[in-house]
C-alpha cells in the first residue's frame, strides 16, 4: 500500500511538473484511506540550476479533495512541517532569484488552454518548526545576506494561486546569524510579483516591539540590489525599538538605548524618508521629518537631512543616540547649554554640518545659520555663517565671569569653538552685552577674535560709552600687546563700574603702542589728544 500511495504522489507531482515545467519530488507518502490524513517525507523542490530551492523533511496534512489533487489543485487541511530548508538564491551574473524563476514557471504570462487553471495550493492552518531560511547572492562580496535558524511559523488561511501567496501569519520566530532574535512576527501577508504586503504588522524581539504596516514594491530583478532598488512604505505607531537591534544592520547608533516612537517611512533602505517622527528616550524628545542616505552602505558617504520640528535634549543625550555621526559633529561647548530645544533644518555628513536652527536653553535663545567643515575635529572645526543671540548668557557659555547676557546679530567665519582654539572673524551688531556688571548697548564690531585677543574695530553708541576703537588688544600671551587708536566721545567710568568715585568721566583720543606683562615692565608709546578727565574734585585736561 505505501508503494501505491507513493506512486500516487509521484503521479500528482509529475502532473504538476509537466504542466508548469517544475521539478518537485516526494520520497515517501502515507495516506489514511479513511480520514485522508497524509504524511509526506523528503519533499524536494529543485531550482533551475539543479540546486535546492525547498526541502522538507516531514509534512503532515489532510487532503480535502482527491479529485482536485489528481487535477493538480492542492487543497489541504492543517499542514505541519518539520525541517524546512528554504534557500533563496541569486546566481552569478543573474538579477532574479531561483524563486523568481520558479514563480515565473507557475505563471508564464501566456494564455492558458481553456479550462486549464493556474497552480493552486491552500491550507487552513500551517505550522512550521525546526527550519532554516537562507538568502544568498553570488554577485555580492558576502554572498550570504540572511541566515535564519530555529525558524518557526504558525499561520492560517494559506494560499498559493499562480504567482500570488497570501496568509494570515500569527507567529513567526527565528534567530539570525547576525544575532537578531525575532520572538514573534504577526501580519496579514500577501506576495505578488510586484509587491509584498505586511498589513497589521507586529514585530517583537526581546528588546523591541513594533506595531504598524509595511509594503515592499519592486520589479523582481530589484532584489539583486535590495537596499538600493526595493521601495518600502511603512508606518509604525506606539512602538519601541532597541538601537542594539538596529546596530546589527548598521552600526550608527548608541548601545543600550531604547526609543519609543511613531513614524511613517518611504523610499529605499539606502535613501529612506522617515517622516512624522515622534520619538522619546530618557531625557530626549524628537519630532520632525528626516532623510537617511547610505545608512546601510559603508563605502558611500552617510548623509542625514533633518527637518526638525522640535528636538529637546542635551549634548550628552544627543551624542549617545548616534555617536558615530552626532558624537563628532556637535561642539563640546554645547554641553554648557544643559537641556536645550532645537527647531529648524540641518544636513549632517561625516565631514560637515549645514544648519539653520533656533536653539533655546537655560542660557538663552539663539538662531544659527552655519556651515561647519572638518567636523572630525569638532572643537577646532571651520565654520562660516550667521549667529543671532537673544538674552544669551555668554559668560557661562565661554566661562568668563566678567561677561553676562548678550543680544547680537553677527556674521562669523573662522574655526574653533573651545576658547583656547577660537580664531574667527566677526562682523555685526551687538545690541546689548553685559560686561563688568554693566549692560552696554549699540556696539558695532568688525574684526578677528581669538582667545583673549581682538584685532579690528569697535564702535559703541551707548549713553555712557561713546567710543570708537581700531587696532589690536592682545591679553593672550605672557606679554600683553596693545596697538590701537581710540576715540572716546564720552565714558562714564563710574557707571561702567571701572571707578568707585561718585563722578568719573573720560573724554578724548588715545593712541597706544605698548607691550608688557604688568605696569612695572610696560614699554612703548602712549599719546593723548583733546583729552579730559572729570571727577568729584575737578576736570583735568591733558
Amino acid at each position: 500500500m505505501p508503494v501505491v500511495q507513493t506512486n500516487l504522489a509521484n503521479y500528482a507531482t509529475r502532473s504538476i511538473n509537466e504542466e508548469f515545467g517544475t521539478n518537485i519530488n516526494i520520497d515517501r507518502l502515507r495516506v489514511s484511506l479513511i480520514s485522508w490524513d497524509t504524511a509526506l517525507k523528503g519533499i524536494f523542490i529543485q531550482d533551475y540550476q539543479q540546486d535546492t530551492l525547498i526541502y522538507i523533511e516531514e509534512l503532515n496534512t489532510s487532503i480535502l479533495s482527491i479529485r482536485n489533487l489528481m487535477a493538480g489543485s492542492l487543497e489541504f487541511g492543517a499542514i505541519e512541517i518539520d525541517g524546512l530548508n528554504f534557500k533563496l538564491k541569486t546566481y552569478q551574473g543573474e538579477t532574479g532569484t531561483n524563486l523568481d524563476v520558479f514563480v515565473a514557471k507557475l505563471d508564464d504570462n501566456k494564455p492558458r488552454a481553456p479550462g486549464s487553471p493556474p497552480f493552486y495550493l491552500s491550507s487552513s492552518d500551517i505550522e512550521i518548526k525546526n527550519s532554516v531560511f537562507r538568502l544568498i547572492d553570488e554577485n555580492l562580496e558576502k554572498e550570504e545576506t540572511l541566515n535564519f535558524r530555529n525558524l518557526n511559523l504558525n499561520a492560517r488561511e494559506f494560499q498559493i494561486l499562480g504567482p500570488e501567496v497570501t496568509s494570515e501569519i500569527e507567529a513567526l520566530s527565528f534567530v539570525s546569524k547576525r544575532g537578531i532574535e525575532l520572538s514573534k512576527l504577526g501580519t496579514s501577508f500577501k506576495y505578488t510579483k510586484q509587491q509584498m504586503r505586511f498589513d497589521s504588522l507586529e514585530i517583537m524581539t526581546p528588546k523591541s516591539h513594533l506595531i504598524g504596516n509595511l509594503v515592499f514594491d519592486y520589479n523582481r530583478e530589484d532584489f539583486a540590489q535590495f537596499i538600493d532598488k526595493v521601495n518600502l512604505t511603512a508606518n509604525f505607531v506606539d512602538s519601541k525599538v532597541s538601537l542594539d537591534d538596529i546596530n546589527t544592520l548598521s552600526e550608527q547608533f548608541g548601545t543600550g538605548k531604547e526609543v519609543q516612537f511613531s513614524a511613517s517611512l518611504n523610499g529605499v533602505l539606502n535613501d529612506i524618508n522617515v517622516n512624522e517622527v515622534f520619538l522619546t528616550t530618557e531625557n530626549t524628545g524628537i519630532r520632525g521629518d528626516f532623510n537617511f542616505k547610505n545608512l546601510f552602505t559603508k563605502n558611500e558617504p552617510f548623509v542625514l537631512e533633518a527637518g526638525i520640528k522640535n528636538i529637546t535634549t542635551s549634548y550628552y543625550e544627543l551624542r549617545s543616540l548616534m555617536p558615530q555621526v552626532l558624537g563628532t559633529s556637535i561642539p563640546s561647548t554645547f554641553s554648557k547649554l544643559g537641556q536645550f530645544t532645537v527647531r529648524g533644518d540641518a544636513t549632517i555628513t561625516e565631514s560637515s554640518v549645514r544648519s539653520r536652527v533656533n536653539i533655546n536653553s537655560s542660557l538663552g535663545s539663539s538662531y544659527v545659520d552655519l556651515t561647519l567643515t572638518d567636523v572630525d575635529n569638532i572643537d577646532n572645526a571651520r565654520y562660516k555663517g550667521f549667529v543671532s543671540l537673544i538674552d544669551f548668557n555668554l559668560g557661562k557659555f565661554v566661562n568668563d565671569k566678567s561677561l553676562g547676557l548678550a543680544s547680537m546679530d553677527v556674521n562669523v567665519e573662522g574655526q574653533g569653538f573651545a576658547q583656547d582654539k577660537l580664531n574667527t572673524e566677526v562682523i555685526g551688531q551687538v545690541y546689548t552685552i553685559e560686561f563688568n556688571d554693566y549692560n552696554y548697548r549699540d556696539v558695532a564690531v568688525s574684526g578677528i577674535l581669538k582667545d583673549q585677543l581682538f584685532d579690528g574695530s569697535l564702535v559703541a553708541k551707548d549713553p555712557n560709552f561713546d567710543f570708537e576703537f581700531k587696532g589690536l588688544a592682545d591679553f593672550g600671551g605672557t606679554v600683553n600687546n596693545f596697538n590701537f587708536n581710540a576715540s572716546v566721545g564720552y565714558a562714564d567710568l563710574k557707571k561702567l563700574n571701572f571707578i568707585r568715585d561718585s563722578v568719573s568721566v573720560f573724554k578724548g583720543n588715545v593712541q597706544m603702542d605698548i607691550s608688557g606683562s604688568n605696569f612695572d615692565d610696560v614699554v612703548g608709546n602712549v599719546s593723548f589728544s583733546n583729552t579730559n578727565y572729570q571727577n568729584i574734585n575737578n576736570t583735568y585736561y591733558f
